[in-house]
């Protein structure tokens, strides 16, 4: 579950294993089926993946434009001029759009099914915890107990249609705020709850059933060109995952195939509606996470200033080491973000810095919160995903280190890029 106020340091969902020299930059370990998700491909890095999923975003883009551009015109409309939120790209709508079609598809009969006095305690509870660091434990050990009994065991449950749009809107983001996984994207969806509201219902019925099968189509045709790169995902659902007892990760680490997918189209998205605004930021920082170390971290010296946490080269081959020695060349710190603290107290540093523009690493399934979250503050920024994860905390019980496309990361903060999603 998330830490307050954020997506956890992107939360940190890392890790992998320690191995050659890839073409792209990255370590480049033998393929192993205990990976979750993998974007290498016969040992020749993750170039690929980019490329693959550049050509599908922005055939989705457009595809989710022929369909849907009118509603795109009105909701963009609505949360400039009436939320008066700062325009965004017409891939972010989409993507917004899919994330409406994702949370009905998967998550609306998990908030009919769910007892309301669960949702409302649990929500609660996550507010507390935000607020008051001496209760944390406390709180999430009872929240841990409510996902456990009376959440997760909803998830699968088909929703009916009965009830008003706005109705099924607010149990349905009650719910994901209620479950700590979904902070982000539930702010995304009280912003169309405001749009669909404005509209008669029939036309809030109709659009809320258009994004449903925009996510459908999205669900088999992501499938098809993305799924290679998640074929860990079952196998990991049905063994490491499904004897792990009361956790407080069920509902993140839960999550089915097609959600990897949309937050690799979010990535490339999001990165291409936020890049005219990073270029033109005078300096660069990059936000790596601590998982990145992996063996290393017991023995790491890192030189720790207030939250700021840095590299001071202690060991040649710690991944760490190297990004930042390349960041270096380009004129980029690179600071280490610890899994506990929360993402969210890095943020609002650079928050008060918008002459700076931030690139965070992170796991696959934290580029959507993480960059709704990052776009929420106005903070210039990109993402690069792992390669691959591998953290203790979430996705191997050892933890094995992991890595990501250096040249993908080098190209991002040192290259301009054109073209717009």
């Amino acid at each position: 579950m998330q830490d307050c106020g954020g997506s956890e340091g992107l939360r940190q969902t890392v890790g992998g294993e320690s191995g050659t020299e890839s073409a792209a930059g990255a370590p480049s370990p033998n393929p192993a089926p205990a990976l979750v998700y993998d974007l290498r491909r016969n040992g020749d890095g993750s170039d690929g993946f980019y490329a693959e999923t550049a050509r599908f975003s922005a055939a989705l883009v457009a595809g989710i434009e022929s369909r849907a551009g009118s509603v795109l015109d009105g909701y963009s409309r609505h949360v400039r001029e009436f939320l008066g939120e700062t325009p965004r790209s017409r891939g972010e709508y989409a993507i917004e759009l899919l994330t409406l079609g994702m949370a009905l598809r998967g998550y609306e009969g998990p908030a009919q099914k769910t007892p309301g006095w669960a949702v409302e305690l649990a929500r609660e509870l996550y507010r507390v915890r935000c607020r008051f660091a001496c209760v944390k434990a406390v709180a999430d050990a009872v929240r841990t107990v409510l996902t456990h009994l009376f959440l997760a065991p909803e998830i699968g449950r088909k929703a009916s249609a009965a009830g008003s749009p706005l109705d099924r809107l607010t149990h349905l983001i009650d719910w994901l705020q209620a479950t700590g996984e979904f902070e982000q994207e539930a702010l995304r969806l009280l912003n169309w709850r405001s749009y669909l509201a404005a509209l008669k219902p029939e036309k809030a019925d109709h659009w809320m059933d258009v994004a449903g099968t925009l996510f459908d189509n999205f669900e088999r045709e992501a499938g098809k060109t993305l799924g290679v790169y998640t074929q860990g995902v079952d196998s990991f659902l049905k063994t490491q995952y499904a004897r792990r007892g009361w956790r407080e990760d069920v509902l993140l680490c839960g999550r089915p195939r097609v959600e990897y997918h949309l937050n690799m189209v979010a990535a490339e998205v999001m990165n291409r509606g936020l890049r005219a605004d990073f270029d033109r930021t005078p300096r660069k920082v990059v936000l790596a996470p601590t998982c990145m170390r992996g063996e290393r971290a017991g023995s790491c010296r890192a030189q720790m200033d207030g939250v700021d946490m840095t590299c001071t080269g202690c060991d040649p081959d710690c991944p760490v080491n190297r990004i930042t020695q390349r960041m270096s060349g380009h004129g980029a710190k690179v600071y280490l973000v610890p899994h506990a603290a929360g993402f969210s107290q890095w943020l609002e540093r650079w928050q008060r810095e918008p002459e700076v523009g931030v690139t965070a690493l992170a796991c696959i399934l934290n580029i959507l919160p993480g960059g709704y979250e990052m776009r929420a503050r106005g903070i210039a920024s990109q993402c690069v995903p792992l390669d691959y994860p591998g953290c203790r905390k979430h996705w191997d019980r050892a933890g094995i280190s992991t890595g990501v496309n250096e040249e993908r990361l080098v190209q991002i903060v040192a290259s301009p890029l054109r073209g717009e999603c």
